[in-house]
């Protein structure tokens, strides 16, 4: 592989691929990297941002660069389907459709399959799996990270016009979209989301086939922090305001740590 990618270590991703091989976490750091990218072309405000996001799609199957040199050798050797880096891309777009709104939670599970779904569905295929089942855990693990994270981060995505809290919920408790740009806090309507996604949690649970819990591990560590995000948030859920809800480096390891004990 051309180069190193090691960006992922400053994310959860470092801890839970701490338990893997140097060549599987070599291959992931270069999706990660890849991923990271495509999230920072949105995230950074470039003018051109559509132009650039169409060349990273025309990198997919025509590699130029070589970090997508790099990602072609990864898709190659562990046959990751193109089609999840374009749905990834085509999920990245929609963050350029301003202002971000949602209006049914059918609308949202379409981007949060492609903002983080497809990502775990990558990862997986990495990691190894015997069961085709684990793409389903994936998926729905993909969603409980994902709504964790609108939950945790709803006042700091408002702040750039962004309200990824479905319009249908928000109606259900009387919340509208000025008391979301305005820093008010809808307690009820993050605990729902929060509920939500902790019914994800579960869901992905009950579908990790149990031929594959072992080599899985660094998705079920993904999927335990974050859990231990939600928990906190669930304690406090208008704590995000002003404050990132995040686990410590002692509080990860402790999770890393109940992950390598845990049974199927």
């Amino acid at each position: 592989m051309g180069q190193q990618h090691t960006s992922y270590k400053k994310s959860n991703f470092g801890g839970a691929f701490f338990f893997l091989p140097k060549q599987k976490r070599e291959a992931l750091g270069v999706i990660y990297a890849f991923c990271r990218m495509a999230d920072d072309i949105v995230d950074e405000g470039f003018i051109d941002a559509k132009e650039r996001l169409a060349a990273l799609r025309a990198e997919i199957r025509k590699p130029q660069t070589p970090l997508c040199k790099d990602l072609a050798e990864v898709m190659k050797k562990y046959n990751i389907p193109h089609q999840y880096f374009t749905d990834l891309i085509d999920g990245m777009a929609r963050d350029l459709q301003t202002p971000v709104r949602f209006e049914t939670f059918e609308d949202l599970k379409w981007y949060m399959y492609r903002a983080a779904s497809v990502v775990g569905l990558m990862c997986i295929e990495v990691f190894g799996y015997l069961n085709p089942a684990a793409r389903e855990y994936a998926v729905n693990l993909g969603y409980a990270v994902q709504l964790t994270n609108i939950a945790r981060d709803v006042h700091e995505d408002a702040l750039i016009n962004r309200i990824y809290l479905p319009k249908e919920d928000m109606q259900k408790f009387g919340v509208s979209e000025e008391d979301i740009l305005n820093g008010k806090c809808p307690q009820d309507l993050l605990l729902y989301q929060l509920n939500k996604a902790q019914d994800y949690y579960a869901a992905a649970a009950k579908l990790l086939p149990g031929e594959d819990f072992k080599t899985l591990m660094p998705a079920r560590a993904m999927g335990n922090i974050y859990y231990e995000i939600l928990k906190k948030l669930q304690k406090t859920p208008c704590g995000c305001v002003g404050k990132k809800i995040k686990l410590n480096k002692a509080q990860k390891l402790l999770v890393l740590y109940k992950t390598w004990r845990e049974n199927p």
